[in-house]
């Protein structure tokens, strides 16, 4: 259980002189490739051992495959949801597409993410820069001769001549085609609908220059322009992202690392830090060069701390604010700057609280109320202060590790807590590929007995508890490795606050503010007896949970006010899984709720509780509110205001989500 806690890549084989039929179920379940009973020959053995590595092999090939040509938004570009849309539009046609954005944004590898879906993937894929190629060569590869691009004109024949049609073109640098070249494809473009098709099937252009001005100036053909109006996706620079770069970072270590069939590179903190201050000027494709460079010269590939960052990315602190201070005069003005700024940082950090600001700075309050005045800082009123509150991103400060069995798939599971830089959010991880699931509403897959993401063909289920934990401890920056579920441990969230407590928190530079309700918003019908959630503002943050279900528990209503994780601990935390016989027999059959034994779900059948003892009277709607708590954070930050549920579950939950998400201003 340990080695594949830690080191999930490496194949275990256990030998005994003992074995039973339990044992060996037992060591699979762990995670063992095979389990040899003695006597044993040589050959079995070694049989055994090659196996495994058959195996190791092709998944390693199946996973560089999945990373390369995945079906999904390339890696880095899920959190960017416009271009996610774009992808999935533009993947439902086969009309010609125009890419642009500057060099090194990644291009090609949503033009690749198009192809993939399209229904053209099984074409060729081929690209040409422009830029490189000469032009006779662009031009034989880019249009195909009549007679062989056409569809035959013979009547007594139904068989279509796609020779040279059948292939799909990524035109790279577009704009270095010549003025004849580009009229040229513009007239095929033109007569794409003829019955002389000279265009390949599907047709991807590019460039990282401004075709507008070009245009203009008169050194790229307007109508050629003209013709990909509807269906141009442009590509944002790395820096209006760098939220993003901490993912990217991680799942491009994550690729290389199964190219090597080795675990993944791990950066601390100080070293992730550097990487999102850094300005990125050869975006995309410069950050994966930096981190093959890193990798190759790094003394250790496990721990890459600060020092085994390049120097002009370490430094970019200082060559971000550059410009800002070029526009400085002197001295005393750039001391000035950077003083208001200083305090400013502090301010928001305190709550703009000026007593607790100036303690901490050590300084005298009247001194520093007269700093300020004189650098016009305006202190919010405490109405608005109270409406645009910020607190500091959160993370732990070691890594946790936490086993058990899942609730509805029983196997043997367990999850690895690791400590992230700020704005990286809460992320789970596939404890033996590797990839990594976001937790945030786009990656739902099911709320069916439980909330389950899933991105490409990593998936986890059953992650509301722990989530209503890091929701409760404010817990923003954290990476969760796990199986395909959460462990369930005792059917509460007791043991998760615990797990977080022993890790310690590490409050950090950035801050969030706080999700405030401004009206009342539904979601499901409000008829008698349906269920149905709503939230309405209020000064703090309430959740009240009203059910009417039959024998024992009958209607009971509980309302929870956060005021600290304390108090959630004690209140909500403890509130076990509970089910009816006759649904836990429903969900065996389904294949759920294998892992629900007896000493982690409160059974109930015959109008009573049939298995344990109740830890609180109304244990059942504290529940519910524990699902609340861990559904609501899959909107990335804690909430304000007051959530009234009638009998919802995590279908009625997620759906007001949702409902919250669209009415946010884009």
């Amino acid at each position: 259980k340990t080695v594949k806690t830690y080191h999930p890549n490496i194949e275990v084989l256990i030998m005994s002189g003992h074995g039973t039929i339990d044992t060996a179920v037992k060591a699979t379940k762990l995670g063992a490739y095979d389990f040899i009973e003695k006597p044993f020959s040589m050959g079995h053995l070694t049989q055994s051992v090659q196996s495994a590595f058959k195996l190791k092999k092709k998944l390693s090939e199946k996973t560089v495959s999945h990373l390369t040509n995945s079906n999904e938004a390339p890696m880095g570009f899920a959190a960017l949801m416009e271009i996610k849309k774009a992808i999935k539009i533009h993947s439902q046609t086969n009309e010609p597409i125009l890419l642009l954005g500057e060099t090194g944004t990644g291009k090609e590898f949503i033009a690749q993410a198009i192809h993939n879906q399209s229904s053209k993937s099984s074409l060729p894929f081929i690209k040409l820069n422009c830029a490189a190629r000469r032009m006779h060569e662009i031009q034989s590869s880019l249009f195909s001769p009549a007679k062989k691009g056409r569809e035959s004109e013979n009547k007594n024949s139904n068989i279509k001549s796609t020779t040279g049609t059948s292939r799909v073109i990524f035109l790279d640098n577009v704009d270095a085609l010549t003025e004849v070249m580009q009229e040229k494809l513009f007239n095929a473009m033109q007569s794409r609908e003829d019955e002389q098709n000279l265009l390949p099937s599907r047709l991807y252009v590019s460039s990282s220059k401004g075709l507008n001005e070009l245009s203009e100036k008169g050194q790229f053909n307007a109508e050629l322009l003209k013709k990909f109006k509807g269906a141009t996706i442009h590509i944002p620079p790395l820096r209006e992202n760098s939220s993003n770069i901490p993912m990217m970072t991680r799942d491009y270590l994550e690729e290389i690392a199964q190219k090597d069939g080795l675990p993944a590179p791990q950066l601390d903190s100080a070293a992730m830090d550097a990487l999102c201050r850094y300005s990125w000027p050869g975006n995309i494709r410069e950050l994966r060069s930096a981190l093959d460079r890193i990798i190759a010269t790094a003394p250790s590939r496990e721990n890459i701390s600060l020092s085994e960052i390049p120097p002009e990315i370490r430094q970019a602190e200082v060559q971000f604010e550059a410009v800002k201070l070029e526009k400085l005069e002197s001295l005393k003005e750039a001391e000035q700057h950077w003083e208001k700024d200083y305090i400013l940082h502090h301010l928001k950090k305190n709550n703009w609280d000026v007593k607790k600001t100036s303690k901490a700075l050590k300084v005298d309050r009247d001194m520093f109320m007269g700093k300020i005045e004189t650098h016009g800082i305006k202190i919010p009123s405490k109405e608005s202060k109270d409406d645009n509150r910020s607190f500091p991103q959160r993370t732990l400060k070691r890594s946790m590790v936490l086993c058990g069995s899942g609730l509805h798939l029983g196997i043997k599971t367990g999850l690895i807590l690791q400590p992230l830089p700020p704005g990286s959010g809460i992320i789970f991880g596939d404890i033996s590929s590797g990839q990594t699931i976001p937790a945030n509403i786009e990656n739902i897959m099911s709320t069916d007995y439980s909330t389950s993401l899933q991105k490409g063909r990593s998936s986890v289920a059953t992650i509301e508890h722990i989530m209503a934990v890091l929701h409760m401890y404010r817990i923003t920056n954290l990476l969760i490795k796990i199986g395909d579920e959460v462990p369930v441990m005792d059917g509460s969230a007791k043991d998760f606050c615990e797990l977080i407590e022993d890790g310690e928190f590490e409050d950090q530079d950035e801050f969030y503010q706080e999700l405030i309700i401004d009206k009342t918003y539904t979601f499901g019908p409000q008829e008698k007896g349906e269920p149905h959630i709503s939230i309405e503002p209020c000064d703090t943050f309430k959740v009240s949970y009203h059910m009417e279900y039959p024998a024992p528990i009958g209607v009971m209503d509980h309302t929870f006010e956060y005021k600290d994780e304390e108090n959630f601990k004690k209140e909500i935390a403890p509130a076990r899984t509970f089910g009816f016989m006759q649904d836990v027999a429903q969900l065996t059959k389904m294949g759920f709720a294998s892992g629900g034994k007896l000493d982690n779900f409160i059974l109930l059948g015959d109008g009573k509780v049939i298995n344990t003892q109740l830890r609180f009277e109304n244990e059942f709607p504290r529940h519910k509110i524990l699902d609340i708590l861990g559904d609501f954070y899959l909107l990335g930050k804690p909430i304000r205001g007051h959530i009234h549920a009638h009998k919802s579950g995590h279908t009625q939950n997620i759906g007001l989500l949702k409902t919250l998400i669209n009415a946010q201003p884009q």
